[in-house]
């Protein structure tokens, strides 16, 4: 009898993981109930300051064509490229998202998001910004579907 051999490595996989939404929602769900909502804004801070500190650093070099590939990157990743419109102008970055794809993976998985949810794109968002001399502003947001129209412009004063 023959034998046959397959090799395989982890990096042949497809990282594709929609879990971690449920599980970093649970994480900031405990710090918001245990510590309350500052605590959730002191570790989205100090997150996003961290995590991202090389698309900020790109976004300086770059200018917002970096955070406009970042976002559409993510919902590439995602598998919803369609649920996202970035138009990029000379100092402002529009965004539209139809539904954000974290949302509907918990809500169909009977995981309700916490009511911090919001803050993992809106906060963290503005903290790059902010890193970054851009402002971050939310024009609208829907917790039910994580719909939402942000823009990201270069700040006055700033080159």
């Amino acid at each position: 009898m023959t034998k046959k051999m397959m090799e395989r490595k982890a990096a042949d996989n497809e990282y594709f993981h929609r879990d971690f939404h449920i599980s970093i929602d649970r994480g900031i769900r405990y710090i918001g109930e245990t510590f309350g909502t500052e605590a959730v804004e002191a570790f989205l801070v100090r997150f996003a300051k961290n995590y991202y500190s090389p698309l900020a650093e790109a976004m300086k070099k770059d200018g917002l064509s970096a955070m406009k590939a970042h976002l559409e990157s993510v919902y590439k990743t995602e598998k919803a490229p369609e649920n996202i419109k970035c138009t990029l102008g000379e100092r402002t970055l529009s965004v539209k998202v139809s539904a954000c794809p974290a949302i509907r993976y918990m809500r169909e998985s009977g995981y309700e998001p916490s009511e911090w949810n919001p803050l993992l794109s809106t906060l963290v968002y503005k903290v790059i910004a902010e890193e970054a001399d851009y402002a971050f502003i939310a024009e609208a947001y829907d917790e039910e579907t994580g719909k939402a129209h942000f823009r990201f412009t270069k700040q006055e004063g700033k080159a």
